[in-house]
Protein backbone atom coordinates (compact mmCIF):
# COMPACT_ATOMS: atom_id res chain seq x y z
CA UNK A 1 0.00 0.00 0.00
CA UNK A 2 1.42 3.36 -1.04
CA UNK A 3 1.38 6.25 1.37
CA UNK A 4 0.78 9.77 0.18
CA UNK A 5 3.97 11.83 0.21
CA UNK A 6 3.69 15.52 0.95
CA UNK A 7 6.23 18.08 -0.18
CA UNK A 8 7.63 18.47 3.34
CA UNK A 9 8.49 14.81 3.83
CA UNK A 10 9.77 14.01 0.37
CA UNK A 11 13.15 12.37 1.00
CA UNK A 12 14.56 13.24 -2.42
CA UNK A 13 13.70 16.91 -2.01
CA UNK A 14 15.26 17.08 1.46
CA UNK A 15 18.44 15.26 0.37
CA UNK A 16 18.74 17.42 -2.73
CA UNK A 17 18.43 20.60 -0.63
CA UNK A 18 21.14 19.39 1.77
CA UNK A 19 23.45 18.38 -1.11
CA UNK A 20 23.07 21.79 -2.77
CA UNK A 21 23.77 23.59 0.50
CA UNK A 22 26.85 21.46 1.20
CA UNK A 23 28.16 22.16 -2.31
CA UNK A 24 27.82 25.92 -1.75
CA UNK A 25 29.61 25.69 1.62
CA UNK A 26 32.45 23.49 0.35
CA UNK A 27 33.09 25.86 -2.57
CA UNK A 28 33.51 28.74 -0.10
CA UNK A 29 36.33 27.05 1.83
CA UNK A 30 39.61 28.64 0.82
CA UNK A 31 41.89 26.25 -1.07
CA UNK A 32 45.03 27.76 0.48
CA UNK A 33 43.69 27.27 4.01
CA UNK A 34 42.96 23.62 3.26
CA UNK A 35 46.46 23.16 1.80
CA UNK A 36 47.92 24.64 4.98
CA UNK A 37 45.87 22.21 7.10
CA UNK A 38 47.17 19.29 5.04
CA UNK A 39 50.73 20.50 5.67
CA UNK A 40 50.04 20.80 9.41
CA UNK A 41 48.78 17.21 9.45
CA UNK A 42 51.77 15.92 7.48
CA UNK A 43 54.28 17.69 9.76
CA UNK A 44 52.66 16.77 13.10
CA UNK A 45 54.37 14.29 15.42
CA UNK A 46 51.00 13.27 16.88
CA UNK A 47 47.48 14.38 15.98
CA UNK A 48 44.69 14.92 18.48
CA UNK A 49 41.07 15.29 17.38
CA UNK A 50 38.55 16.90 19.75
CA UNK A 51 34.85 17.68 19.53
CA UNK A 52 31.73 17.04 21.55
CA UNK A 53 28.36 15.59 20.58
CA UNK A 54 27.87 15.07 16.86
CA UNK A 55 30.96 17.15 16.07
CA UNK A 56 32.90 14.68 18.20
CA UNK A 57 31.47 11.76 16.24
CA UNK A 58 32.53 13.38 12.96
CA UNK A 59 35.95 14.00 14.53
CA UNK A 60 36.25 10.31 15.37
CA UNK A 61 35.59 9.52 11.70
CA UNK A 62 38.57 11.72 10.79
CA UNK A 63 40.70 10.16 13.55
CA UNK A 64 39.88 6.67 12.25
CA UNK A 65 40.89 7.48 8.69
CA UNK A 66 44.11 9.24 9.75
CA UNK A 67 45.03 6.22 11.86
CA UNK A 68 44.29 3.86 8.98
CA UNK A 69 46.71 5.72 6.71
CA UNK A 70 49.54 5.64 9.23
CA UNK A 71 49.30 8.68 11.52
CA UNK A 72 49.53 8.52 15.29
CA UNK A 73 46.13 9.89 16.33
CA UNK A 74 44.47 10.35 19.72
CA UNK A 75 41.03 11.37 20.89
CA UNK A 76 41.03 13.18 24.26
CA UNK A 77 39.01 11.28 26.84
CA UNK A 78 40.05 7.85 25.58
CA UNK A 79 42.17 5.85 28.02
CA UNK A 80 44.94 5.46 25.42
CA UNK A 81 45.22 9.21 24.74
CA UNK A 82 48.78 10.43 25.15
CA UNK A 83 50.11 13.79 26.36
CA UNK A 84 49.99 16.62 23.81
CA UNK A 85 53.31 18.38 23.29
CA UNK A 86 55.17 20.81 21.04
CA UNK A 87 55.30 19.38 17.53
CA UNK A 88 51.79 17.93 17.84
CA UNK A 89 48.54 19.10 16.24
CA UNK A 90 45.12 19.53 17.86
CA UNK A 91 42.18 19.51 15.42
CA UNK A 92 39.26 21.03 17.33
CA UNK A 93 35.75 20.77 15.85
CA UNK A 94 32.83 22.90 17.05
CA UNK A 95 30.01 24.44 15.03
CA UNK A 96 29.59 27.52 17.24
CA UNK A 97 33.15 27.52 18.57
CA UNK A 98 32.00 27.83 22.17
CA UNK A 99 31.85 24.23 23.40
CA UNK A 100 33.60 24.44 26.78
CA UNK A 101 35.41 21.09 26.66
CA UNK A 102 36.68 21.63 23.12
CA UNK A 103 37.80 25.19 23.94
CA UNK A 104 39.66 23.90 27.01
CA UNK A 105 41.39 21.17 24.96
CA UNK A 106 42.51 23.84 22.48
CA UNK A 107 43.79 26.04 25.31
CA UNK A 108 45.74 23.17 26.89
CA UNK A 109 47.19 22.32 23.46
CA UNK A 110 48.40 25.87 22.87
CA UNK A 111 49.89 26.04 26.36
CA UNK A 112 51.78 22.80 25.60
CA UNK A 113 53.24 24.34 22.43
CA UNK A 114 51.13 22.32 19.99
CA UNK A 115 49.50 23.79 16.88
CA UNK A 116 45.72 24.17 16.88
CA UNK A 117 43.51 23.84 13.80
CA UNK A 118 39.84 24.73 14.28
CA UNK A 119 36.95 23.55 12.12
CA UNK A 120 33.91 25.73 12.84
CA UNK A 121 30.93 27.60 11.41
CA UNK A 122 31.71 30.67 13.50
CA UNK A 123 34.66 32.78 12.39
CA UNK A 124 34.70 34.89 15.56
CA UNK A 125 34.50 32.72 18.65
CA UNK A 126 36.44 31.72 21.74
CA UNK A 127 37.79 28.71 19.86
CA UNK A 128 38.95 30.60 16.77
CA UNK A 129 40.94 32.98 18.98
CA UNK A 130 43.04 29.98 20.09
CA UNK A 131 43.64 28.73 16.54
CA UNK A 132 46.72 28.74 14.36
CA UNK A 133 44.49 27.80 11.43
CA UNK A 134 40.69 28.15 11.02
CA UNK A 135 38.67 26.20 8.47
CA UNK A 136 35.33 27.96 8.15
CA UNK A 137 32.39 25.72 7.24
CA UNK A 138 29.80 28.48 6.93
CA UNK A 139 26.68 26.44 7.70
CA UNK A 140 25.10 29.24 9.73
CA UNK A 141 25.41 31.82 6.94
CA UNK A 142 21.95 33.35 6.39
CA UNK A 143 22.11 32.90 2.59
CA UNK A 144 22.89 29.20 3.06
CA UNK A 145 20.08 28.81 5.60
CA UNK A 146 17.64 30.22 3.02
CA UNK A 147 18.90 27.80 0.36
CA UNK A 148 18.52 24.85 2.71
CA UNK A 149 15.11 25.23 4.30
CA UNK A 150 15.44 21.91 6.12
CA UNK A 151 17.43 23.35 9.00
CA UNK A 152 18.09 20.95 11.87
CA UNK A 153 19.65 22.01 15.17
CA UNK A 154 20.85 25.34 16.54
CA UNK A 155 23.15 27.30 14.19
CA UNK A 156 22.26 24.74 11.50
CA UNK A 157 24.76 22.36 13.12
CA UNK A 158 23.53 19.28 11.26
CA UNK A 159 24.54 20.88 7.97
CA UNK A 160 27.90 21.80 9.56
CA UNK A 161 28.55 18.20 10.64
CA UNK A 162 27.53 16.69 7.31
CA UNK A 163 29.73 19.13 5.42
CA UNK A 164 32.64 18.54 7.81
CA UNK A 165 32.44 14.79 7.14
CA UNK A 166 32.69 15.35 3.37
CA UNK A 167 35.51 17.85 3.89
CA UNK A 168 37.49 15.43 6.06
CA UNK A 169 37.10 12.60 3.56
CA UNK A 170 38.39 14.93 0.82
CA UNK A 171 41.39 15.76 3.06
CA UNK A 172 42.16 12.05 3.38
CA UNK A 173 42.24 11.67 -0.43
CA UNK A 174 44.59 14.66 -0.73
CA UNK A 175 46.89 13.30 1.99
CA UNK A 176 46.99 9.84 0.37
CA UNK A 177 47.97 11.40 -2.94
CA UNK A 178 50.56 13.67 -1.31
CA UNK A 179 52.15 10.72 0.50
CA UNK A 180 51.93 8.44 -2.53
CA UNK A 181 49.88 5.86 -0.62
CA UNK A 182 47.27 3.62 -2.24
CA UNK A 183 43.71 3.95 -0.97
CA UNK A 184 43.88 0.17 -0.44
CA UNK A 185 45.76 0.82 2.79
CA UNK A 186 42.45 1.75 4.42
CA UNK A 187 41.12 -1.74 3.69
CA UNK A 188 44.35 -3.33 4.92
CA UNK A 189 44.26 -1.36 8.20
CA UNK A 190 40.51 -1.67 8.75
CA UNK A 191 39.65 -3.00 12.22
CA UNK A 192 39.07 -6.74 12.48
CA UNK A 193 37.91 -6.68 16.12
CA UNK A 194 34.32 -5.81 15.30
Amino acid sequence: MKTKTTKNNNFREIISAWAKAMTVILRQIEKQTSEELVEMILKADKIFVAGQGRSGLIGRCLATRLTQIGFQVHVPGNATCQKIEAGDLMIAISCRGTTMTTVEFARISRDAGAKVAVITASDNSTLTKLADKVILIAANDEKIRKKCKYVVGPSNNTLFEQTALLYFDALIHIILKRKGISINIINQKHANLE
